[in-house]
């Protein structure tokens, strides 16, 4: 053994009067200091030179390696090694700084601190690779007195332990961001206190034992008033000791302490760290907060505590974007009015069912208030979203078992087992009537049901089942439940088809106005035409009006194509009175869903002036449902029309709405009987009396009567014999097109010389 290698002795006896600190035990884990050098004696040398010194108020735990080979096998597994005292001369002159290296780029251990140590200061580093791979000291052994080493240690220590603080201040933010991420992905307010107490634990690296609180019921909370008495706070979440508290009161809990830190941080709105726990206060907005308690048996240092309060931040923010979450997820899967199911919640629970079925056959069913919008024009839309409620309240009362909910305006779903959705059931829920602001409402309704089968590939095809089933039931009347069967959906399809082909006809222009003459009785002449409207395919079949006028009608087409064929009839009448027929009149057949329209009178009205046609010259004939719209309404539309100078005529009396009343109230022009009443005359049965009754009730309210569907001679005798005043039939004239209307007038000869 060399002199310079008893240096650490001599040294020691020379400075008795500045001993270095010896340290009382310590609970804190050593310092782990590596010794690398290819000579034994170095590490006995240096191990008895730092025998019971400590640093920074811990020991040192010295491990030793004797070859650059063995460090780096050592460093793969030993972990916290703080220090490095390297030789850099040992199986070759540059061994120890190729360890460097592969500790720094290999193993990647950038915080641990190495301090060269060499024998032969020829063989000292170079500026650069001291710089490149982060050395902290270079010593000749020679130079490495007690003190000096202790020293030398010393600062490596600090600078280790400020880089350690770092990483876990870098790592504890990361854990925050992770943290962070992982909350958004909870739903709802429990998942979330949940999520706090695991993921503060794993912050502060205790085990998972706390409880968050809020105050109220955990969905409106409100700030303790420190001036409040009895204020109620809520454990909405617990893990470890404390998870049989969920639920409970924090009055009720047999823990003072708990009581006292959680009121503490409440009271103070702010985190508190106390012996034994730390209470984080999460503030989200104004009325709204929370608490989380967690253990803590050894004291939080000041970065876990920085860590927390940016943590407490974090969580703030996330509280509430879940909040927010909840609040979407509620209005996209919740009825707002009712607070039943949506027609979202709907279809995923049948998907769940179509996948699932279980061992009893499930049905869907839809449920339309009938007349619902009379009853919101009549008592208001305040009393209609009552309604609605009750009608969920009820469903949801008497069918507990099932899944009850609003998908449209007035239109509910009802998901559950088949044997209890039956139509003797949902007929009897609706029995009695709705006590509504102390007004007793009977309300009727259709249904339409379907069972969920695999037959149907989704959820869609099964709403679309019901719905057919239900329109049909709508088109029966009030009151039916009808289930849906595959000749409904063919019934369906074909409308669907013939709607299609209809909208086509009228883009083609495959709709014609036909023309049947009226004839006076009195003068056996041609007083008038009604226009008629037909569909000539494009294979030249026509198409009977029975088949597509109700098509147009639901559709809403009836709107283009009765402004079509007015125009083209108005256009009729001044073409007859240019050819010499000045005194014809043309009518117009007009649905109740035209004169719905809001802007009827106006769009009649563009059309005269648009055709030049004299307002006397035209006829609207409209039938007896359109009283549906309302008689006080219905009078005040035909007064309108009256004032344009447009006549008036109730088409198919005695087949619908025969009413007196409405009769007397209406300014209509011409009674036309109904085809129904003209046939019977032929053979003198008691239908026949029909038409003798309306001829003179019109003639007493002051109106000319019109027979249409005359066909036979002795038919046109009897209404002549009971002062008919106009006839319509094929025993005059079929429809025919305009050019060909000009013919037959032009070779008509009067006929009532014969009758």
């Amino acid at each position: 053994m060399s002199n310079e290698e008893f240096v650490f002795l001599a040294e020691d006896a020379m400075e008795k009067a500045s001993p270095v600190q010896i340290a009382s035990p310590v609970s804190a884990a050593p310092w782990r200091i590596l010794i690398v050098d290819d000579d034994s004696d170095v590490h006995d040398i240096t191990e008895l030179a730092l025998d019971g010194l400590t640093f920074l108020g811990r020991e040192a735990e010295l491990l030793h390696a004797y070859s650059a080979a063995e460090a780096a096998e050592l460093l793969k597994v030993e972990e916290n090694i703080a220090i490095i005292l390297l030789d850099v001369v040992m199986e070759t002159s540059d061994a120890g700084l190729r360890l460097v290296g592969h500790i720094r780029e290999t193993l990647n251990l950038r915080n641990v601190r190495i301090i060269l140590r060499t024998g032969q200061p020829g063989q000292a580093p170079e500026m650069d690779a001291i710089t490149k791979y982060d050395i902290d000291d270079y010593k000749t052994k020679t130079e490495l007195t007690r003190n000096k080493l202790f020293t030398s240690i010393t600062t490596a220590l600090r600078s280790y332990e400020r880089m350690q603080k770092l990483e876990a201040n870098r790592a504890g933010l990361e854990k925050i961001i992770a943290s962070s991420n992982e909350f958004l992905s909870r739903r709802g307010l429990r998942n979330f206190a949940e999520g706090v107490i695991t993921q503060l634990s794993g912050l502060m690296d205790v085990r998972p034992e706390g409880l968050v609180c809020a105050i109220g019921n955990g969905e409106h909370l409100d700030l303790i008033d420190e001036h409040a008495q009895n204020t109620q706070i809520q454990v909405i979440a617990a893990a470890g000791r404390y998870r049989d508290m969920i639920g409970q009161d924090l009055a009720t809990l047999q823990s003072d302490e708990i009581n006292a830190a959680l009121h503490e941080c409440m009271t103070r709105k702010e985190t508190v760290f106390l012996p034994g726990c730390v209470v984080l206060y999460l503030f989200v907005r104004e009325g709204y907060a929370l608490a989380a308690y967690i253990g803590a048996p050894k004291p939080i240092s000041n970065l876990d505590q920085h860590l927390l309060s940016v943590f407490c931040g974090n969580l703030a923010l996330c509280a509430e974007n879940i909040q927010l979450v909840e609040k979407l997820k509620h209005r996209a899967y919740v009825d707002e009015l009712t607070s039943l199911a949506n027609r979202t919640t709907i279809l995923d629970t049948i998907t769940s069912l179509l996948k699932d079925p279980g061992q009893q056959p499930n049905s869907l069913v839809l449920i339309d208030l009938q007349l619902f919008a009379e009853i919101n024009d009549v008592l208001g839309h305040s009393y209609g979203d009552r309604l609605l409620c009750a009608v969920g309240q009820r469903l949801s009362s008497v069918l507990p078992d099932c899944i009850v909910g609003r998908v449209a305006a007035d239109l509910f779903a009802v998901v559950g087992h088949s044997d209890i959705l039956t139509q003797t059931s949902i007929a009897a829920i609706f029995a009695a009537p709705f006590n509504i602001e102390h007004f007793e409402l009977p309300v009727r309704v259709a249904a339409g049901s379907t069972e969920l089968n695999a037959c149907a590939q989704t959820a869609l095809d099964c709403m679309k089942q019901a719905y057919i089933a239900l329109k049909r039931a709508k088109s029966i009347g009030f009151g039916q439940i009808i289930k849906y069967d595959p000749e409904l959906a063919a019934i369906t399809r074909d409308r669907a088809q013939r709607l299609g082909d209809l909208q086509l006809a009228v883009d083609r222009n495959q709709l014609e106005a036909h023309y049947q003459p009226l004839i006076d009785f009195k003068t056996g002449k041609p007083c008038g035409v009604e226009a008629l409207i037909r569909w000539r395919r494009d294979d030249g079949e026509l198409v009977p009006p029975v088949d597509f006028i109700p098509l147009a009608e639901y559709s809403g087409l009836i709107r283009p194509i009765g402004n079509w064929v007015a125009r083209e009839a108005m256009m009729m009448a001044r073409r007859l009175h240019a050819e010499g027929f000045d005194t014809m009149r043309v009518s117009i057949n007009v649905s109740k869903v035209q004169l719905g329209a809001d802007d009827f009178v106006a769009s009649l009205t563009a059309l005269l002036e648009d055709t030049g046609i004299a307002p006397e010259f035209v006829e609207l004939e409209i039938t007896e449902s359109a009283c549906d719209m309302g008689i006080d309404e219905l009078e005040i539309l035909l007064h309108r029309i009256r004032k344009l100078g447009v006549s008036i005529a109730i088409d198919d009396f005695g087949t619908g709405f025969s009413s007196l009343s409405y009769l007397d109230r209406l300014p209509v022009d011409k009674l036309k009987i109904d085809r129904c009443f003209i046939t019977p005359l032929d053979d003198e049965t008691d239908s026949s009396r029909i038409a003798e009754l309306i001829v003179p009730l019109g003639h007493r309210l002051g109106m000319q009567v019109v027979a249409e569907g005359i066909e036979t001679a002795k038919q046109a005798q009897k209404l002549a014999e009971m002062s008919c005043d106009i006839a319509q039939g094929f025993l005059y004239g079929k429809p025919m097109p305009g050019p060909e209307l000009l013919t037959w007038l032009q070779n008509f000869t009067p006929i009532a010389a014969e009758q």
